[in-house]
């Protein structure tokens, strides 16, 4: 019977490949339901800060329309820089209170993503930053 020797070498490259895809691996499920998650969080903070006002869908609730809430959904809104929709949400404008020390900047983006949505179906005019 003849034993079949391996070459050092040839074990590190195998020891090497299966580290980095194991590295691969944890990296990609730690990204994916972080993603996920922002979404998420963007909508549950609208839900529960935005939607008595501004409704499920951009549009305005009855409260809202009293208060004189903008659209949403609106090209006027849409077309605003998210710069300038984050400080709308973070200090508030007209009869909207500020979020600034309410809710966190990350949350505040993941608002401001989820309002992105509100966007009239088949709008492609790019968003400002």
């Amino acid at each position: 019977m003849k034993l079949q020797t391996r070459k050092p070498l040839a074990d590190v490259r195998a020891l090497a490949a299966g580290l980095i895809i194991l590295i691969l691996i944890v990296v990609m499920t730690a990204v994916s339901p972080a993603a996920a998650e922002d979404s998420a969080s963007g909508a549950g903070v609208y839900k529960s800060k935005c939607q008595t006002c501004h409704g499920p869908d951009g549009g305005g609730t009855a409260v809202g329309k009293s208060l004189k809430v903008v659209d949403l959904r609106s090209p006027d809104v849409q077309s605003r820089s998210d710069a300038e929709l984050s400080q709308v949400i973070s200090d508030g404008k007209d009869n909207m209170p500020g979020f600034k020390g309410v809710i966190t900047d990350d949350e505040i983006q993941a608002v401001l993503a989820h309002v992105r949505t509100f966007a009239a179906k088949g709008d492609s005019a790019p968003k400002k930053k």
